[in-house]
């Protein structure tokens, strides 16, 4: 006997389908071809074919008692049987070996089966009755008959499609080619590169669902921007959501909220659950009780991507209540406060290094290591990203097919500047914030990162910040973490992104910037007189100085909003030094915060206002008194004078009743 040629292969894309899956093919098609092969079968095969699914039929139309070793080797290497079932199909013995090859693979290989009873009864199929009891007379004596009745009645037994359920063919083909769709989805290998290093995340997530019961979960997917939470819930959504009767994945909810409403978002997510295209579902943000009704007999799947705000989150989901048993709800979002009616909240963090590396080795070279001769500088480029997905991947589609000199460059503007997608892509939750939240947040990022929260804390309240629900809100929308020791840390890319929104305040001119850090900065600004009213905080290392700055009495006259003032050293003994020759003049009556290491003045200037003060810290320097006269201290909280060798005496204290601490050690000339 000749072996039938395999003549019905459809092309599914561009890519080869055996670098995603070891199987060659997606469906196999078993039919009798007397009954259908015209009709049914081959308006089947066109309608998968436009769907570009790798489909084998055999056109074959004589054929042998038993099927062929080619045959079985091209079921063996399918991931679907659709078996269409007709009048005539068990009078073929060909036909009954494939089903008897179908099912074992079923049973061996994990083989999706989908029966489709074409103009006959599924019980005469099932129980061999009618039709197919007359043709199993003609196999009488046959020693495969008992064998190919079980699989008879295994495979009716399956869920099924029925003809004779459906008004006209084409919805019934129809529905066959989406039902192929859905269970071809999670075989594939998910091919989403932000995957690299997540796998645990994915598996961790897919514990906390718990996929299979029939409690209806919500579950957030919280963290910082660019750090994959949509890219995993893609992951989930392409390999669960064939589980579910209907589902649903509404991206960007932030965006297309502010665009079209919620109202619409909502009315597309009925619409795509109950399989009603296009159609309104609600009047004045009411829903029906059939539409409810209809919704709570669905076991169904849904991902809302980057919910902004509660309101966002409980007109998609309010109903909630109403949907099937087993449902499924994933929200993402940077912001934790939304969560309050969800199950479980799952944190995204920074991957490693080695899968940083990794993916930016796929996305530079399509290659998991990096390309000979780069190594250092793959490196260096992921040493910058620190474990954030979309900074991996927006650097290294940067740096695609451009030369070494090229990246060196890039690397170099880097320190100074940031990469502009990215910064946008963090900026949105700062944008998110009232203007207090914005002051602690630029506040942290400028001066504060590393320092103890209940100091923070009440720097902040002292600048008349709400710090302690500030920080919390900076928390929750994971612009801050809270490290070991109870201090205050932020990723590095969300601090370039609060350093570049101070930057943007007014490139040409740090005077006119709310916050200088930048030792060399600062250092322009003091030396040339540039400070303006805008500037409000100033934090100067004395370790960084490369040489003696002298200042002008009036360095500080302009700016008169200052409220931090810090010049500072790590080490007790500096090699250069900030000099005022000709005195101070005058110091902001609105500084709370004044820390200067290595004063060089014997006092402040006499028209210093103490009243606004909570911190005094001049270590080291050379005073000999603070003031002259009495000031009101009503808000002063610490004084430390460490180290100021030449100090003779401190103020009157007796009023500042909110003092707390108080530092005078190594205050060797202090007598009164």
């Amino acid at each position: 006997m000749v072996e039938q040629k395999v003549i019905g292969v459809v092309a599914s894309s561009s890519y080869s389908p055996s670098v995603l899956s070891s199987k060659r093919y997606d469906v196999f098609l078993s039919f009798r071809g007397e009954d259908t092969r015209k009709k049914f079968t081959s308006h089947l095969y066109d309608a998968l074919k436009q769907k570009k699914v790798e489909t084998f039929i055999d056109n074959r139309l004589e054929k042998g008692e038993e099927i062929s070793t080619t045959l079985i080797q091209v079921i063996e290497d399918s991931h679907i049987s659709i078996v269409i079932f007709s009048e005539n199909y068990a009078s073929s013995k060909w036909c009954l070996g494939e089903l008897s090859k179908i099912m074992e693979c079923k049973k061996e290989r994990g083989q999706i089966v989908i029966p489709v009873f074409y103009d006959i009864d599924p019980s005469h199929v099932r129980k061999q009755t009618g039709s197919y009891e007359k043709l199993f007379v003609t196999h009488k004596g046959e020693p495969m008959c008992n064998k190919w009745k079980a699989a008879l009645t295994e495979a009716a037994n399956l869920t099924a499609w029925d003809s004779r359920t459906y008004r006209v063919e084409s919805e019934l083909l129809k529905d066959i080619v989406e039902d192929v769709l859905q269970k071809l989805a999670p075989i594939y290998p998910n091919w989403h590169k932000g995957l690299v290093g997540i796998e645990e995340n994915y598996e961790k997530i897919e514990s906390l669902l718990k996929v299979g019961s029939n409690e209806v979960k919500i579950l957030g997917i919280w963290g910082m921007g660019g750090i994959g939470k949509t890219t995993l819930a893609c992951a989930l959504y392409d390999k669960l959501s064939h589980e579910f009767e209907g589902h649903c994945f509404l991206e960007n909810v932030r965006e297309e909220s502010d665009k079209h409403g919620v109202k619409a978002l909502r009315n597309k997510l009925f619409s795509e659950l109950l399989g009603n295209k296009n159609h309104c579902f609600d009047v004045a943000f009411s829903v029906t009780k059939f539409v409810l009704s209809r919704l709570g007999r669905k076991k169904v799947f849904i991902v809302l991507d980057d919910v902004a705000t509660s309101e966002q989150l409980e007109n998609l989901i309010e109903y909630f209540d109403f949907m099937g048993l087993g449902s499924r709800v994933v929200v993402t979002s940077r912001n934790k406060q939304i969560f309050s009616q969800v199950d479980k909240i799952y944190e995204v963090k920074e991957l490693s290094f080695h899968h940083s590396l990794q993916l930016f080795s796929l996305t530079v070279f399509r290659e998991k290591q990096p390309k000979y001769g780069y190594e250092d500088l793959s490196r260096s480029a992921t040493s910058y990203c620190k474990g954030v997905p979309l900074a991996l991947k927006v650097l290294g589609a940067s740096l695609r097919s451009r030369s070494k000199g090229a990246w060196e460059c890039e690397l170099r503007k880097l320190q100074k500047f940031p990469n502009m997608k990215i910064h946008t892509v963090l900026k949105l939750s700062y944008d998110d914030l009232d203007h207090s939240q914005k002051d602690i947040f630029l506040d942290i990022a400028c001066f504060f990162r590393g320092n103890q929260r209940d100091h923070v804390t009440n720097m902040l309240e002292a600048f008349d910040f709400s710090a302690i629900s500030g920080i919390e809100v900076l928390l929750d929308r994971a612009l801050i973490t809270i490290s070991g020791g109870n201090r205050l840390e932020m990723h590095d890319l969300i601090q370039e992104m609060g350093w570049e929104i101070v930057h943007q305040e007014c490139v040409k001119d740090p005077g006119r910037r709310s916050r200088l850090w930048k030792h060399e900065e600062v250092h322009e600004v003091f030396k040339y007189n540039k400070g303006t009213d805008i500037v409000e905080g100033i934090i100067l290392d004395l370790s960084k100085l490369i040489e003696d700055i002298y200042l002008s009495s009036d360095f500080l006259a302009k700016m008169t909003n200052v409220r931090f003032f810090k010049i500072h050293s790590w080490s007790k003994f500096n090699i250069f030094n900030v000099y005022l020759p000709n005195g101070l003049n005058t110091v902001s009556h609105k500084m709370r915060y004044l820390h200067w290491d290595g004063f060089c003045l014997e006092s402040l200037p006499a028209n210093f206002s103490a009243e606004k003060l909570v911190e005094l810290c001049m270590r080291c320097s050379k005073l000999k008194k603070l003031w002259d006269g009495v000031q009101n201290l009503v808000n002063l909280k610490t004084i430390d004078l460490w180290g100021s060798r030449d100090l003779i005496e401190i103020p009157d204290l007796s009023l500042a009743e909110k003092l707390e601490n108080v530092s005078l050690c190594y205050c060797e000339s202090l007598h009164e």
